[in-house]
C-alpha cells in the first residue's frame, strides 16, 4: 500500500513538473498544449517567465490604440489599449494557451497593468510581430550593433566587446 501511495505521489509530482515551459515549437500541432506554464520561449528564442516585466512599444493601430493588446477590467470589459501604456512596463502574471484547432494555438499572456486592477492580455507572438512589444532579441541585437560601431570608432576595447557579445548572444538567435 506504501508503494502505491509513492507512485500515485511521483506520477503527480512529474505531471505537475511537466509543461511547465511552452515554447513556440509545442505550439505547432494538432493538440492543444495543456498545463500551467512557468515561461515562454518565443519563436525568435527569446524566453518570458512568469514575473518578468513586457516593455511595451508603440501601437499599430489607429488612434494611437493597440491592435494586440487588450485591457479587461473588474466587470469584464475589454477595452483596447491606447498611449497611455508606451515605454512602460507590465509583469507577466500568467502564460495560456488559446486558439483552435483549425486556426492554430497561440501563447497568450495576461500582465499586471499600470494599475492594481489594470489586467493587459495579449498573444505574444502577434504582439511582437506588430511592434507592440519590444523583443529581447531585438534590444540585444540593437545594442550589440551599437558596441561594434563604438569598437570600430575605437571608444570601446575589443575585451570590453567581447564581454558583451557574450553576454547578449543568449538573447539572440
Amino acid at each position: 500500500m506504501k508503494t502505491l501511495y509513492s507512485i500515485c505521489f511521483l506520477s503527480l509530482f512529474s505531471a505537475s513538473i511537466y509543461g511547465q515551459t511552452l515554447s513556440y515549437v509545442d505550439l505547432q500541432v494538432d493538440q492543444r498544449p495543456k498545463g500551467q506554464f512557468e515561461s515562454y520561449e518565443a519563436k525568435d528564442g527569446t524566453l518570458y517567465k512568469i514575473g518578468d516585466k513586457i516593455q511595451f512599444a508603440v501601437p499599430s493601430g489607429v488612434n494611437g490604440k493597440f491592435v494586440t493588446i487588450t485591457k479587461i477590467d473588474v466587470m469584464g470589459n475589454i477595452y483596447p489599449v491606447g498611449a497611455e501604456v508606451i515605454n512602460t512596463s507590465a509583469e507577466i502574471k500568467k502564460i495560456m494557451v488559446g486558439g483552435l484547432k483549425r486556426s492554430g494555438w497561440k501563447a497568450g499572456f495576461q500582465t499586471k497593468g499600470l494599475t492594481a486592477i489594470d489586467n493587459y492580455f495579449f498573444n505574444i507572438e502577434d504582439a511582437i510581430a506588430a511592434g507592440e512589444i519590444k523583443s529581447k532579441a531585438g534590444e540585444a541585437l540593437s545594442e550589440l550593433k551599437k558596441a561594434k560601431e563604438k569598437l570600430d570608432l575605437g571608444l570601446i576595447t575589443q575585451d570590453e566587446y567581447d564581454s558583451l557579445k557574450v553576454n547578449l548572444a543568449k538573447f539572440i538567435k
